[in-house]
Parts: C-alpha cells; structure tokens; sequence
C-alpha cells in the first residue's frame, strides 16, 4: 500500500525568529505530519545537503498534534550565526529521503 506523501505547506509565523541560545516554538502546516520515523533539521540550502548543526528542531510533545498542524521546537545553540539574512530551510526527511522543505528559519 502506498504512503500518502508527507508536505509542509507553509511555517506558522514565517519567518520563525530563533533567539541564539533560545528556543521558538512553532508549528508546521501540511499534510501526513504524523506519519511514523519523520526526522526535523534545518539546512543552509533547500535540497537538505548543507545541514546547520547549531540548530535542533523536534516534535513538542507536549503540543497537540495533528495530521495537518505538528507543534516544533527550534533550538538555536550559542554558537549559531544570528545573520539575519542567513535564512535556513526546515527539512523534513522520511526513511532517509528528503520529502519536503520549506524556507523560513533563522536566528536572531
């Protein structure tokens, strides 16, 4: 049976301001959010190669998920460039492939 592809439509609050050495919570919209082994990280670039390791972005637990809204948590350490104009993309990978990204992710 095929699985339904997993997008994101847009970044609730785009851009997403990640204080340096702070979180942001925010929520991606799409579609089949909640589809098992998805795996979030922020990347220089949109095709998802030019992965940014001062950032961390996770699922928020504690936020009500849904199929079409997923609660994140960004997380920016104190090394991460704050130049604004350094604007990052969201990947969201499944099963090792990149299924969507959308661009909106930067720290302040």
């Amino acid at each position: 049976m095929p699985v339904d592809p997993v997008d994101i439509d847009r970044l609730e609050d785009n851009p997403v301001d990640v204080p340096k050495g702070g979180i942001k919570y925010f929520d991606i919209v799409g579609n089949n959010l909640l589809t098992a082994g998805l795996e979030f990280y922020a990347s220089f670039d949109q095709a998802g190669a030019k992965r940014d390791n001062e950032i961390k972005i996770y699922v928020d637990e504690f936020g009500t998920r849904k199929k079409e809204r997923l609660p994140m948590i960004a997380e920016a350490t104190e090394k991460a460039d704050n130049n604004a104009n350094k604007v990052r993309w969201v990947v969201i990978k499944l099963n090792g492939n990149i299924a969507d990204t959308e661009q909106g992710l930067r720290v302040i």
